[in-house]
Order: C-alpha cells, then sequence, then structure tokens
C-alpha cells in the first residue's frame, strides 16, 4: 500500500490473548535480517504485557493520529478508524496462534476452489439484542465489495454472494483467490447489522450516524474533535472475549509533547504509535511502561501524481539514495525502527518463503545504500530542471518533519529542491485515498502498515491498475499477470517465484521509495495490565485485553 499515515494494506484471539500473543511471535520472526541501530533486536520485541487480572470502570485510550474519519468498517482503513472498529465490530473470521484461520462469527467451507460457503453462529446478538443473521452478514459483504471502498480489492474476484440458509452464507468467484478467507478476519469481514445501515444511509460510521454491530464495546458517543466513548457489550457472545473495561474513551491527541505530558499526569492510560520524539521522554517514566513490538509498519516516500517531475523514472531512482537510513533509524525514531529497502518488507514475508524473499531482498539493499554521488548522476541524467516538488507530511508529527527535512537538505546536495508542506491529520489521511486531496502535491512522506504478513496486501493495492494507492496509475502486464496467478496460487513456493518476479519489475520503477519498517510503541499506564503490543492490535478488539494490573 502506498504511503498513507493512515492506511492499510486486511486483518481474533482468546481473553488473555494466548492465541493473538503466538500470532504475533509469528509474526515477529517473519522478519529478515536488517540492522536496528540503536533499537531492540527483533527477538527483544515484546509481543503483549502480562494478561490483566480485574475490572476497571475506566480506560482513557489515545489515537495518536488524530480522530478518525470514518468508523464504517470497509472504509475504516486508517491507524484511528480501524483500531475503533475492532473493538466494535466482529469479524466473521478470526486467526488462531499458528496463523490459521478459524471461526468467529462463522464456520466457513471450501467447497470448491470457487465456493466458499459461511455458517452463521445462531447466538451472536447485535448491541440491540437482534440477532446477527445470513442476511446482515451477506449485506455487509456486498457493501465491502462495493468498488467504492477501500477494501474493495479483497472482493475483486467475487463474483457473487448470496444467503443460501438460514444461518448460510455462499461466495462464488470468477477465479480461485487465496487471500480472501484472510480477509475476512480484518475490516473486510466486519459484520454490521443491515436494518440500522439502510436507515443510517451515508451517514453510518460518522459522528452522526453510528455503527450497529456485534463487538465486545458498543459505541456510546463521538464528540467530534474531542473523544469517542464506548462502553462494556453486556450481551456480548463471545464470553472468552469479554472486556475487562466497562467504559473506553478514545482521545485525539496528536501533539507529541502533549501526549507525554497526558500520559505522565495518568490523564491518559495509553496508546499505541508512540511518536518517536516521545520515547526519550517515557522510557523511565514513573507513570506506566514503554513497550516495542513487532510490527508490519513502514515510513515511505511516495510519488503522489502520474505526471509532473517525478514522470521521470531517474528522478524517482536518485531519491534511493539519498537518504542515511540507519542513521534516521536511529537519531530520528530512537531505535524504533529498522532500515528497510524494498516496498515489500521483510517482516510481510511469510515464513516458509522467507529464505527465497531474503535471497531477492539482497541486491536491493546493495544497491539503494546512502550513495550521494550516484543520487546526483542520476539527477543529471533525467530531464529535471529544478522545479520546486511539493512534499506533503502530516502536521505534528515530529519524527516525520525530520525526516522531511533530512531528506530535503540531501536533496539539495544533489540539485533537487524540494518544498515541504505540512497537511492537517484529517487532509492527510484522506490524501492517502483520494487523488483530489493530492492535487498539486508531487511526493508523499508518511507511514503504511499491512494487517497481515500476505505480500499480496501491499502490492495489489500499490501496483495493480485502478487501486486506490496507485498515485502514479503504474500499469504493467508482466506485473499483472504475476501478482494475478500468484493469487489464485495456493502453493507457497510458487506463489514467492510469482511475486519475487513481479518484484523485480517494479522496485526499479521507484514508485515508492521505502525508508523504513516500524516497530509497534505501546505505553500503558501502571494501574493496568494486559494488552496486545504487536501490530495485530490494529485488527483485535485490543481493548478488551486491558484491564486492573491488580
Amino acid at each position: 500500500m502506498a504511503t498513507s499515515p493512515t492506511t492499510p494494506h486486511s486483518r481474533g484471539p482468546l481473553r488473555a490473548g494466548a492465541a493473538v500473543l503466538a500470532v504475533l511471535a509469528v509474526i515477529g520472526c517473519s522478519t529478515g535480517t536488517q540492522s536496528n541501530p540503536g533499537g531492540p533486536t527483533q527477538q527483544e520485541l515484546v509481543a503483549s504485557l502480562p494478561p490483566a487480572k480485574g475490572a476497571v470502570d475506566t480506560v482513557t485510550w489515545n489515537l495518536t493520529t488524530g480522530e478518525p474519519d470514518t468508523l464504517f468498517p470497509p472504509n475504516a482503513a486508517t491507524y484511528s478508524g480501524g483500531q475503533v472498529a475492532a473493538n466494535l465490530c466482529d469479524t466473521l473470521l478470526t486467526f488462531d496462534a499458528g496463523f490459521t484461520l478459524k471461526p468467529n462469527l462463522a464456520t466457513f467451507r471450501q467447497a470448491d476452489p470457487l465456493t466458499l460457503v459461511y455458517t452463521i453462529r445462531d447466538d451472536a446478538k447485535f448491541w440491540d439484542g437482534q440477532p446477527v443473521t445470513a442476511e446482515d452478514v451477506a449485506y455487509s459483504m456486498n457493501r465491502a465489495k462495493d468498488p467504492s471502498t477501500i477494501v474493495s480489492f479483497a472482493y475483486q474476484n467475487v463474483q457473487d454472494i448470496t444467503v443460501t440458509g438460514k444461518n448460510e452464507v455462499t461466495v462464488k468467484f470468477a477465479r480461485p483467490d487465496v487471500m480472501f478467507n484472510g480477509g475476512m478476519a480484518s475490516i473486510g469481514g466486519m459484520v454490521l447489522q443491515k436494518a440500522f445501515s439502510e436507515k443510517a444511509g451515508e451517514t453510518l460510521g460518522s459522528s452522526g450516524g453510528g455503527l450497529m454491530c456485534s463487538g465486545p464495546f458498543k459505541l456510546d458517543s463521538w464528540r467530534s474533535g474531542d473523544s469517542i466513548t464506548v462502553s462494556l457489550n453486556d450481551n456480548y457472545w463471545n464470553a472468552d472475549r469479554r472486556p475487562f473495561a466497562k467504559q473506553v474513551k478514545f482521545t485525539f491527541v496528536t501533539d507529541g509533547t502533549a501526549l507525554v505530558q497526558a500520559l505522565n499526569a495518568g490523564e491518559i492510560d495509553g496508546a499505541y504509535e508512540i511518536p518517536p520524539s516521545a520515547i526519550p521522554a517515557l522510557r523511565n517514566s514513573q507513570a506506566g511502561k514503554l513497550t516495542f513490538g513487532p510490527s508490519m509498519q513502514s515510513m515511505l516516500l511516495s510519488v503522489a501524481t502520474p505526471d509532473g517531475p517525478l514522470s521521470d523514472v531517474k528522478l524517482r531512482q536518485s531519491l534511493q539514495t539519498l537518504v542515511t537510513r540507519d542513521e534516521l533509524a536511529k537519531a530520528v525514531y530512537n531505535g524504533a525502527a529498522m532500515p528497510v529497502y524494498t516496498v515489500l518488507t521483510p517482516a510481510t514475508w511469510p515464513n516458509d518463503q522467507k529464505t527465497a524473499y531474503q535471497a531477492a531482498y539482497d541486491p536491493f539493499v546493495r544497491e539503494r545504500a546512502y550513495n550521494i554521488e550516484k543520487a546526483k548522476k542520476l539527477v543529471g541524467e533525467s530531464t529535471y530542471q529544478g522545479q520546486s516538488l511539493v512534499m506533503a507530511i502530516q502536521s505534528g508529527d515530529e519524527a516525520i518533519s525530520r525526516t522531511a527535512q533530512l531528506i530535503q537538505q540531501q536533496a539539495k546536495q544533489v540539485g533537487v529542491n524540494i518544498e515541504i508542506k505540512p497537511l492537517t491529520p484529517l487532509v492527510f489521511s484522506q490524501a492517502g485515498y483520494d487523488a483530489n486531496k493530492r492535487a498539486g502535491i508531487d511526493l508523499i512522506l508518511g507511514t503504511s502498515f499491512n494487517s497481515a504478513p500476505e505480500p499480496l496486501e501491499p502490492l495489489g493495492f500499490d501496483f495493480l491498475p485502478d487501486q486506490v494507492y496507485n498515485y502514479t496509475n503504474y500499469t504493467n502486464e508482466t506485473v499483472t499477470n504475476l501478482l494475478t496467478e500468484a493469487r489464485q496460487t495456493f502453493d507457497g513456493a510458487e506463489r514467492a517465484k510469482k511475486i519475487i518476479a513481479a518484484q523485480q519489475i517494479f522496485e526499479p520503477e521507484s514508485a515508492l521509495v521505502p525508508l523504513l519498517s516500524l516497530h509497534t510503541v505501546t505505553f500503558l499506564n501502571n494501574r493496568l495490565a494486559g494488552g496486545i503490543t504487536s501490530f495485530a492490535y490494529w485488527s483485535t478488539p485490543q481493548m478488551a485485553y486491558v484491564g486492573s494490573a491488580k
């Protein structure tokens, strides 16, 4: 997926998080060979904190990327939106300890390569007490399938979705799709109540329209500009995932200094994605604990438009060797990151094919190592005439701002002029998926993430025609065929061959400049325990695991 600081590419669990923890361990060990200057090694990353011991009345939790633009699941593809929605809306399926799909709201049966049958459990209820029906499931899936949604990519091979029994929904495919079922454990598989959703219309998922779901928490209020409050769903069907907290208040503090003060004062109990600038101030906090966890996030520089000076490939390639990634990870990210050299980050490689992906990755590490003279030569060979390139960043993000300044300074050394343009968190988020919001912008610097260790997830979003994060309108028939074939190939080794072959073609185009692989950095107040500290929090009802430490 392209670089939006708030956009994913799809993604559970037992009460104390045992299953989730093992899943996170799987994710954590799927990274390849990377240096990590000044930070924890991969083995030192923590996937979860000790389980909570009791109930609490209230938890105040901050969304560091700001207020969500929507909670409508198929479009809640942002850090904030997806995190909140995961507490409210159940998914059809979930992952077990080995990252194997398991039942959640439904069981599944692969009737044949082109047919999946879901049987909906008969004891699940929405917050209003109404049962979750096959009609609700089919409705929700068809809403997610609509081309207007961000997650429609997951449904691109679906022919039709129909109710075929009292508790049964059948999905027919035009061609086999190895990715689809995994998507049903993420925002693309979240279930909404049909009657409520149809009545809400276009306001569904907004601060005024709300939602009706069946998750462990129910939506109480959304005060725009201030907070979102959710409360315990007393009738939640899954007794093993019943929350410890009676109420959770999500706040929207994006300023790092203000967040540190609120965390140290106990005004806010915790947060994910602690800004790198806040790490030194929180390492030795007396109020709580800072934890580094495994993640499938990355920071990238994206070419934001198909035209303009950056339509020249040599100019784009020059950006690959401009940045001292090691120093960036150490000095700006305070050890909460590792250098990365391809769009497909090592954390995304499937475990059983890690060796093949590593062999394909290593040449890019050598080719894209910091080399200012090489960058200067590429600029000279390009058609660039000294125009100012506008680079958008999210305002209030000190680490991104410092990174942007570093890129600006190093670009100037090779004759490239970059203008930094801060955007409000909301506008920046929208620019990630709305081309109109990218008007006048040449580059976007931000973070991106995968919801599962699935290479086809980011690559499909970034390099297939007409996808939401394909900002440069990249089209290559061979790449399209290879990625399409890989999606239909259930044999892991064969899939890896096809994906790696596609990588050799699209990477030299440099539509995306990968810089860092980021850890999930979590802070939790000492009065609390539990909590997932890996990026798996994003697709899991993560607040259900946070409770009293005593």
